[in-house]
């Protein structure tokens, strides 16, 4: 990490001229070299290093952040991924106290402990915390079973592998190698043991919910205490545009007819939309934040609210926007009492004079906006885009950048787009200096940006009121759902839902979209491939769900959903599979916050989100009882830094 890393941070907390021109601001200073190449070397041997010499690095050169990331076999995307292993993934240790686990690497020929944390659920999918979920813990809490999550980065795993005639475990027991593969870097070895005492000092986020902060190793961010959505600042901890603040506000308006849509009213976050933090769960690697978001309206609190989570890293920020059985009841009430819902989503930014910005859609001849305070046709273009693709980038032209990774199901006349009819959405950008708004505290947009919509879907209106009557909310998860609905069809429950269905099939046969029932499953599968399911794995759920639709349709419009589930349930058996199962689902669109995008562009960028860093367990690794042969001494770590400050920093030796 770096100066320039310093300023990754700063943007990290938010919720998420057609020249390229300049492609990366770049960084003449740096730290004296013998005390930067010490740092490195530590560095190497204990991820814990930058936490501790972040205030010797402010001055760092763009060539010495491009030699520490090569020094750790990294790229731009792989340092700073964080990596997850399910419970399920790890059968041999689940039923182990959460307490007594933890996760090692060889660095430097030493075994040392590197930064973990194990996370748990509910049964919804939102992260555990005792007394704040609604729903019930899945498994057992404090005890390490399928649905928990193993969570460390990437970067942190080891070039060496264990030999214990070279490496010491001082204590406990060694329960797993794992194996961690790149298709950039060389692989890497993390090791999980139990019963060892050592813990990594580093620790890559933190969070403050009394006081209303949160603070990587990176930036600091501050916010109401009560109301998440009123960021107050954000501000980098390293680099020259130290304690710079780029946000101005995040503003979500929502005008509704409310039962009838000559009766409207307007809710936005000044007045009547709260997002209340309500507990944490603080780990090495991530935080993640219970919020509570509830609509207020003459000053009183109405009945609609929902609980979400964010999930903030060093350089990462996640959303998991979650479709479980209480999504069928959010969606339900929107449906029953809103009436031509208009939208309107926009963050504002300032200081980022000669930032550049553009989107998959409008990406074509690498070209991009320039924050100049004036619309090019360029940036109208991008004004006027119905939707983004799989990606965003910006540009800060400050050393650090933006990198939003779209996981929406819904893409440009894909299956699930076909059923959008009845509302419009495109994208909103605007750089106008002088353009001001009701809700920010420095007037211009320089520059603003987020969507906009308006409308219901008319077919997502007839397919809710559709659905099979079942009392969805005695049912855990999706798979309890699709073993009931399946049931369900023996009573023709779903002969509504099919016409409608069949009906928006057979205009998409008509307009040659779709000719045959594979193209239809494949179809399918692309929109769904894009969630993230739990409980069965990716690939083989994908399998499941296109043969089901193959062997139960006989036509492109003739599909029968309660036969298709039925199948479903059938083909996961044969393999050894309790369709039951599958929890839920996760659409985990993610703001990446790199140094720089790299050398290949925000689509290479996209291709290596696309292609992340894999983990393999691999099973136990044998110890013998007796000592190795080579005591630790003969393999020392990087010696510490001495105490001597870099470029005039205040930095002591750890």
């Amino acid at each position: 990490m770096t100066g320039r890393q310093g300023w990754i941070g700063v943007i990290a907390l938010l919720l998420s001229v057609t020249s390229p021109l300049k492609a990366r601001e770049i960084w003449t200073d740096g730290v004296p070299d013998a005390y930067f190449k010490h740092f490195v070397e530590f560095y190497k041997a204990d991820p814990s290093a930058m936490g501790r010499w972040a205030t010797g690095l402010t001055r760092i050169s763009t060539e010495q952040l491009d030699y520490t990331l090569k020094a750790l076999d990294t790229t731009q995307f792989t340092y700073l991924y964080p990596m997850e292993i399910k419970g399920y993934d790890l059968p041999r240790h689940n039923g182990i106290p959460t307490e007594e686990l933890s996760l090692m690497a060889v660095r430097a020929g030493k075994l040392i402990p590197v930064p973990y944390q194990i996370d748990e659920f509910d049964k919804t999918g939102l992260i555990w915390i005792e007394g704040e979920n609604d729903s019930k813990a899945e498994g057992e809490p404090g005890i390490f079973d399928d649905f928990d999550e193993l969570v460390f980065m990437f970067r942190d795993g080891g070039w060496d592998r264990f030999d214990p005639a070279q490496h010491t475990l001082a204590e406990g027991q060694m329960l797993e190698e794992i194996r961690l593969d790149s298709p950039r870097n060389k692989p890497r070895y993390l090791y999980l043991v139990r019963n060892n005492s050592e813990r990594s000092r580093a620790d890559y986020v933190e969070v403050n919910l009394d006081e209303g902060w949160i603070q990587t190793t990176l930036m600091r961010m501050e916010y109401e205490p009560k109301d998440f959505t009123q960021i107050q600042s954000m501000a980098p901890r390293l680099g020259p545009h130290k304690d710079e603040n780029v946000f101005d506000n995040v503003y979500v308006n929502i005008s509704t007819g409310i039962l009838n849509q000559n009766l409207r009213v307007d809710l936005d976050t000044r007045k009547n939309i709260k997002a209340t933090p309500l507990a944490v769960r603080d780990g090495a690697v991530r935080a993640s934040m219970l919020v509570k978001a509830r609509v207020w309206y003459a000053y009183l609190p109405t009945f609609f609210s929902q609980k979400f989570q964010v999930d903030f890293y060093e350089q990462s920020v996640t959303i998991p926007s979650r479709f479980a059985i209480g999504s069928m009841k959010v969606l339900k009430f929107f449906l029953m009492f809103l009436r031509e819902p208009r939208i309107h989503f926009a963050i504002d930014f300032q200081n980022l004079d000669g930032a550049r910005l553009t989107f998959d859609s409008v990406y074509d001849d690498k070209q991009y906006g320039i924050v100049d305070g004036t619309m090019s046709d360029f940036e109208t273009r991008m004004n006027a885009t119905r939707l983004p693709g799989d990606w965003l980038h910006l540009d800060s032209n400050q050393g650090w950048e933006m990198f939003f990774s779209n996981h929406m199901p819904v893409v440009p006349n894909g299956l699930f787009d076909a059923f959008l009819d009845g509302v419009t959405m495109n994208m909103f950008y605007e750089d106008d200096a002088n353009s001001t708004t009701k809700y920010e505290h420095d007037p211009g947009a320089t520059p603003r940006l987020g969507f906009q919509s308006e409308g219901i879907p008319d077919t997502v209106i007839d397919l809710m009121g559709a659905i099979p009557k079942l009392d969805f909310q005695n049912m855990d998860s999706l798979g309890e759902a699709i073993v009931a609905l399946a049931a369900a069809e023996q009573d023709g429950a779903f002969e509504k839902y099919d016409e409608v269905v069949n009906k928006k099939l057979a205009e998409l046969k008509a307009d040659s979209r779709i000719g045959t029932v594979d193209e239809l499953a494949d179809a399918f599968i692309a929109d769904l491939d894009r969630m993230n399911f739990s409980g069965i794995p990716r690939d083989t759920f994908n399998q499941i769900v296109h043969q089901a639709i193959v062997d139960t349709t006989p036509a492109v419009d003739q599909i029968h959903h309660g036969q298709v589930l039925a199948r479903m349930i059938t083909l996961a058996s044969d393999q050894g599979i309790d369709i039951r199962r599958l929890r839920y689902a996760t659409m985990d669109n993610t703001l990446w916050f790199p140094a720089w995008v790299g050398e290949g562009g925000a689509s290479d960028f996209q291709w290596q989100v696309s292609h992340a860093p894999t983990a393999t367990p691999l099973g136990p690794v044998a110890v013998p009882a007796s000592k190795p042969a080579h005591p630790p001494e003969a393999a020392p770590a990087a010696a510490a830094p001495a105490a001597t400050p870099l470029s005039g920093s205040s930095a002591t030796a750890p």
